[in-house]
């Protein structure tokens, strides 16, 4: 595939995306990235497992910051913008395209992107939150993109959506999708899966 045919596909992605946060107050995107960068990805987030440098996650900012594995159980490690590992390249790369056609195509002045890789082991939920901080406002919108490989729906650990005024929906952890919301609206959950352990890399894209 030329350049020309990737950067139209890559445009009815970001459109589709887009389209989906206008209709439904979400965009859902499977193969958003192509299964061998999806692969990388998990196997660096598997590495970094296996090191023992993911760090619990934890709820608020500074002051407020604290550990409640109740609420939230994942494990993190955030990805350096500046990251030369390959696929993480890749990632950022496009992360920083969406942006760019935002910009050019919805005028949101977003200015830049944080991410980190996110690992749910068996049985660990996050609960019904929004992205937002209450004293930071600089998350305009997040995305979340699923690392798991043949995920199925026995598996649970879906993501579900509470979209102000419609029916909530649940979302399925499959590889490649990327899901796309506002960050200060949207309230949404990880479910539970009690069969695997759930993987992904969280965004934001910021003000």
């Amino acid at each position: 595939m030329n350049q020309d045919s990737l950067d139209l596909q890559e445009n009815h992605q970001f459109e589709a995306l887009i389209q989906g946060l206008i209709d439904q107050d979400y965009g859902c995107c499977n193969d958003f990235l192509s299964p061998n960068v999806v692969t990388g990805l998990l196997l660096n987030l598997g590495e970094l497992n296996a090191q023992g440098v993911l760090k619990n996650a934890g709820i608020g900012v500074k002051e407020t910051f604290h550990e409640d594995r109740t609420t939230r159980g994942d494990k993190i490690n955030w990805i350096q913008n500046t990251s030369i590992d390959p696929f993480e390249v890749v990632y950022l790369r496009k992360m920083e395209k969406f942006i760019s056609y935002l910009n050019k195509t919805c005028f949101t002045a977003l200015t830049s992107y944080e991410s980190h890789y996110s690992c749910y082991a068996k049985n660990s939920v996050y609960k019904r939150h929004i992205d937002q901080f209450k004293t930071e406002k600089g998350r305009q919108f997040s995305t979340v993109l699923y690392l798991n490989d043949h995920w199925k729906e026995e598996d649970g650990g879906c993501l579900s959506l509470y979209p102000k005024d419609k029916i909530p929906t649940n979302i399925s952890p499959l590889g490649g999708r990327l899901v796309f919301f506002r960050s200060d609206e949207m309230e949404h959950e990880v479910r539970a899966s009690t069969t695997r352990t759930r993987n992904s890399i969280a965004g934001w894209l910021k003000n």
